[in-house]
Order: structure tokens, then C-alpha cells, then sequence
């Protein structure tokens, strides 16, 4: 009999086959009466996210669309300097010349904050400069700045909080900056422990033409390092999509999210069986992501064609992934296996950009994860091991499954690793996304 080592290597090499076909001041001024006294940093600060890695994703106008990254925080007596970067998207796809690269500072300092862009060339943004928000928060506050944009042309900017608004995880400012020689305005949504949420501005173009433009935080993909690392594997919510298999398998179905809160968030699959078969049948799967243990844990809720909480997978309510998405990464966990309590091992075994050659791996741009699970001591699967294999794509989700059916396989030489392989392929279901 091989040993598990041996019928491990069999199944990592015959798995990928098979799926492969089928982001403290102490220094104070008296407050105004009825308020509270707050030190120079202290009321700004709020408006802003407090992680290293802490990333935003933002879209908008002619699918214009960039990226931002806190890279450090520096926070001294009198100063705090968050600095980031990140990239606007190119359409061109690396075709155009401009510098597309993002490198800036949000600054905090006497009761100020500044937004400070040493490189943005292709940003939206107008200024190089520009001071976002002044103490005090409070409606109809008012200042004025003088800028430059990233010609030089000067602005004389009337800056007014238009409106604040009680949101259910933060406020919401709302500030207008008008420039006082013309019709040229900014205007800007900033929210507590996001910062900018969204954009828009007056273009000015060519014979005096105009219109307005501007771009939105996609909050779904933004926030600290191990939400925007946990997200990046969803599909596109709200998006039909259709997964193909052996025995003329198919089903489809679409993600929606259910709720969220500053630690989870839980989205539900709503499938509908489609295969060969002919039997009716749809099933709900929820999927909860938990910030603060790095986990995503996937639930069935419903199966109406096999009336048992199972679509596919043996595995009953499993992390199928956990931080930190890496190589090597493994966990272990008690599920209930046909019945029995077992203890689950996963392994975070492949992070590759895939492709048949290395021209197709280059023009694949998004990072595909292998996850394996093993269950032993299962008698009925070849050498008393449920296999259990899933790929995913960053933006698609799941793109592929594969499992080992139940029975033993026949060979004649066990060390004979192509005859193992063809007998357990007779012993293996699964299915993939269509990508097309």
C-alpha cells in the first residue's frame, strides 16, 4: 500500500489536470462654547484610515479609475504625514507614455489637511496641492486657499463644509472648493476612517466648453490589507455566472452581499442546477468573510434537488480560505464529514499567473490561487483520504473544482505514477467557470 505522501503528489498532479480542462498634539485652543476641546490633529484624524496598507480602488467618468496605497504613517508632536501611492489605470494597456504612477501625502498639520501630490500625472485630481479640510467640522464652515494646478495656473478657491450627514459607520463631509475667477469648482465627499470618497469637478475644455466629471470610492474592494486581500477573490456581484463540468454537469448562479459591519461581511450564492440530468433544483451557499480572523467560511443553506445541505463538496461548512495568501499556508479545522467529526486539512498550494505557454501566462494579468483539503481516515476514497481541490481568480472567485469520488481504483503497479493517474482521472468529478 503507497504511503499518503505518495497518493498526495498523484492527486496534486492529476487535480490541476483535470481543472484545466473542464489595498497626540498637546498643544490646544479653547473650544467654542458647547463644544469639546480637541487637539490639532485629533478631530482630522478621524477622517482618515489608521492601517499601513489600508487601500482604495476608485472609478468613474470614460472608465477612468485608479488605485491607492497607505504606504507609512509618521506621526510626530505636532505633524502626522500618512504617505501613498498607487496608479491610475491604462487603458492604452502600457501603449501610452504618460506616467501613470501616483505618489503623494495626506498631511496633517494646524488643524489642517492637506492632500500633496508629488507625482499624478494622469490623476484626475486638479492640484498639486490643496488643503481638503480645516477645522472646525461643522456645517457652513468656510476658508479660502490659493492653488496651483499641474500647469501652474493659479486658483483662488472659496471653500465651504455644504454638508454634513450621520452615516451608520461615520460621517460623511461634504466641502465645495469654487474657484472665485471663474466657474471652475471641485467638490469632494470625505468620510470618517475612509477618507475621499468621492470626486467631481468642472473640466474645462477647449472653446469654452465644459462639463462635469469625477470618480467614486469602490468600497467593495477598498480598506485594510487583509479585507481588500480576502475581497480580491470575489466575482463581480449581481453577475450571472456559469460553471461546466464532467457528465454534462452545469449549474449558474450570482453572488449578492446580505450584510457588512467593520469586522464581516457575508454575501449569498442563489444557484440553479442546469445539467444533463434533467432533475430541477436550485441551492443557496453563503459565503462569510471575517476580517478579523483572515477566514472566508462557506455555508450551504439550501440543496432542494439532494434535500441535504451539500452542493457538490463533502465538506460541511469549511474556511476555504485564510490569510496570509501565500504559498504554504496551511490551516486545520473540525467539520462534520458524512456524518462524522474530522478534522480538515487545507493548504494554500499554488500562486501562479496560469497559461499553456509562457505567452498566455504573461497576457493572464490576474493571480490565480490553488487551495487543496484533505480529509483521512475516511473509508471508501482511495487510501482513506477525501481530495478536495479549488482554484481561484482574483475578480472572478471560484474558477474551478475538483473532487475524488468514492471507490477504489485499479492498477496494477501502485509506484507506477501515469497508470496511478489514469485510473484516479476515472475517479475524479468536477468543473469550471466559463470565462468567456
Amino acid at each position: 500500500m503507497m504511503k499518503l505522501k505518495q497518493i498526495t503528489v498523484y492527486l496534486g498532479i492529476l487535480l490541476l489536470g483535470i481543472i484545466v480542462l473542464v489595498g497626540c498634539n498637546t498643544g490646544q485652543k479653547p473650544a467654542p462654547q458647547g463644544q469639546t476641546e480637541v487637539t490639532e490633529t485629533e478631530g482630522l484624524e478621524a477622517v482618515l484610515p489608521k492601517e499601513i496598507g489600508y487601500f482604495w480602488v476608485y472609478s468613474g467618468f470614460a472608465d477612468y479609475g485608479h488605485n491607492m496605497r497607505i504606504d507609512s504613517i509618521d506621526k510626530q508632536e505636532k505633524e502626522q504625514i500618512y504617505h501613498f501611492t498607487g496608479g491610475v489605470e491604462d487603458l492604452s494597456d502600457g501603449e501610452a507614455k504618460a506616467d501613470f504612477s501616483i505618489d503623494g501625502q495626506y498631511i496633517i498639520k494646524d488643524q489642517i489637511l492637506v492632500q500633496k501630490l508629488a507625482k499624478a500625472e494622469m490623476m484626475m485630481d486638479t492640484f498639486t496641492e490643496i488643503e481638503l479640510l480645516r477645522l472646525p467640522l461643522e456645517k457652513d464652515a468656510k476658508w479660502e486657499q490659493t492653488v496651483r494646478d499641474k500647469a501652474g495656473k493659479e486658483y483662488q478657491l472659496a471653500c465651504t463644509i455644504s454638508e454634513i450627514k450621520e452615516a451608520e459607520d461615520g460621517k460623511v463631509y461634504t466641502v465645495q472648493y469654487q474657484d472665485k475667477n471663474s466657474n471652475f469648482y471641485e467638490k469632494r465627499q470625505i468620510k470618517e476612517k475612509q477618507g475621499v470618497i468621492s470626486f467631481e469637478k468642472l473640466w474645462m475644455g477647449d472653446e469654452e466648453k465644459s462639463m462635469v466629471i469625477g470618480y467614486k470610492l469602490y468600497a467593495d474592494a477598498s480598506g485594510p490589507k487583509e479585507k481588500v486581500d480576502l475581497l480580491s477573490f470575489l466575482p463581480p456581484l449581481g453577475t450571472r455566472l456559469n460553471y461546466y463540468g464532467l457528465a454534462e454537469y452545469a449549474h449558474a448562479g450570482q453572488l449578492q452581499k446580505k450584510s457588512e459591519n467593520e469586522e464581516q461581511q457575508i454575501y449569498e450564492f442563489d444557484g440553479l442546477f442546469l445539467d444533463g440530468s434533467g432533475i430541477p433544483g436550485n441551492f443557496q451557499i453563503e459565503y462569510l468573510f471575517d476580517y478579523v480572523e483572515g477566514t472566508v467560511t462557506e455555508k450551504v443553506l439550501k440543496n432542494t434537488r439532494e434535500k441535504k445541505k451539500e452542493v457538490n463538496s463533502k465538506l460541511r461548512e469549511p474556511i476555504i480560505i485564510k490569510l496570509p495568501l501565500k504559498v504554504g499556508n496551511s490551516w486545520e479545522q473540525t467539520i462534520d464529514f458524512e456524518g462524522s467529526k474530522k478534522t480538515m486539512k487545507a493548504q494554500i498550494v499554488k500562486m501562479e499567473y496560469e497559461g499553456k505557454t509562457f505567452y498566455t501566462q504573461m497576457k493572464n494579468h490576474q493571480l490565480v490561487m490553488t487551495v487543496r483539503y484533505l480529509v483521512e481516515d475516511v473509508p471508501g476514497y482511495f487510501m482513506n483520504t477525501y481530495v478536495e481541490e479549488r482554484r481561484f481568480e482574483k475578480g472572478l472567485g471560484m474558477i474551478g473544482f475538483s473532487q475524488l469520488m468514492q471507490g477504489d481504483i485499479d492498477v496494477k503497479d501502485e509506484h507506477d505514477v501515469y497508470e496511478v493517474e489514469e485510473a484516479l482521472l476515472n475517479k475524479m468529478f468536477g468543473y469550471r467557470l466559463n470565462r468567456f
